[in-house]
């Protein structure tokens, strides 16, 4: 599998998941590319002083469920044979749902949606490489859709 530089959008989760997991610093080299991407810790100084909390709490939104994937390989958003796409963003699924195929070397593992509800968004295009654990489908439980 050829490396390719990493999209915006790629970049962007990468930034995203840093923040979230501690990292301070990232680099990532490939064939004809180098990205590093580095934040600095916050220091007292940069936060404000005496900012008193006496705004209400806002309700908490229910967090979206990712449909991650479980290897690195090449993600098949339509029937390699029909090029029929397997979903679309707004389609409702049922619980293990075929969602489309990861390609990993010979074998092709089926992407199912982990629960019923509407496929918000695509995190990739058709044929795009992918790492372990990148997000490729967001989608909204049923429940919260309505």
């Amino acid at each position: 599998m050829e490396k390719k530089a990493p999209a915006l959008r790629e970049l962007r989760d990468i930034a995203r998941k840093m923040r979230q997991s501690g990292l301070s610093q990232i680099e990532l080299r490939g064939n004809g590319f180098r990205v590093s991407v580095k934040y600095a810790p916050l220091s007292p100084a940069m936060l404000p002083l005496n900012v008193q909390d006496t705004a209400p709490a806002l309700p908490a939104i229910p967090d979206l469920d990712a449909l991650c994937a479980p290897f690195p390989g090449i993600v098949l958003l339509q029937h390699p044979l029909n090029k029929i796409p397997f979903t679309r963003p707004g389609e409702k699924v049922g619980k293990d749902t075929l969602l489309g195929l990861l390609k990993v070397g010979v074998i092709y593992l089926p992407l199912r949606s982990p629960v019923q509800g509407v496929v918000e968004s695509l995190a990739v295009e058709d044929g795009d490489c992918v790492e372990y654990g990148a997000e490729i489908f967001t989608l909204r439980r049923e429940e919260l859709a309505a």
